[in-house]
């Protein structure tokens, strides 16, 4: 049986890299909980660059922490590269996503969008540019326990 897509997907607001024009440097997002999610998505999209640098580039990892608040690393996949993507923003706009898999399984339960803005040339360059976590599955799951009822 087909389930609904607004059923299964959790689009959280402000638990993302908020719409910001953004300068050289990195920008962390808000922690995502993940608990009861069993995939999830980082999207991204960015504007076009202002000053006309001859290059604009905003590129988008995924942290992950055991508590939300200390010790970000980023988010592997199943390769072991890090999940993320880079957009070029320099002429047009771009938007991209990438997949997370493995919430609740072999990942940290608290994830972040960072999104690092580089540029080469114009005069103080900026873009505008957001990324967001979509949850996908998003229902209660039994508790776990070492014990067994049956």
């Amino acid at each position: 049986m087909r389930q609904n897509i607004y059923d299964d997907v959790k689009v959280l607001k402000g638990m993302s890299v908020a719409p910001a024009s953004t300068v050289a440097g990195t920008t962390n997002g808000s922690k995502v909980d993940t608990l009861g999610a069993d995939n999830a998505a980082v999207y991204a999209y960015g504007g076009l660059s202002s000053s006309n640098p001859s290059a604009a580039t905003l590129a988008v990892t995924v942290q992950e922490s055991a508590d939300g608040s200390t010790n970000w690393s980023n988010a592997l996949d199943n390769t072991g590269t890090v999940i993320g993507f880079t957009l070029n923003c320099q002429a047009a706009l771009a938007e991209n996503s990438a997949r997370i898999e493995g919430l609740n399984l072999n990942r940290k339960r608290y994830l972040r969008a960072v999104v690092i803005a580089a540029f080469t040339g114009g005069t103080t360059p900026a873009i505008v540019g957001f990324a967001q976590i979509i949850l996908g599955n998003n229902s209660p799951l039994p508790v776990n326990t070492t014990v067994s009822n049956t």
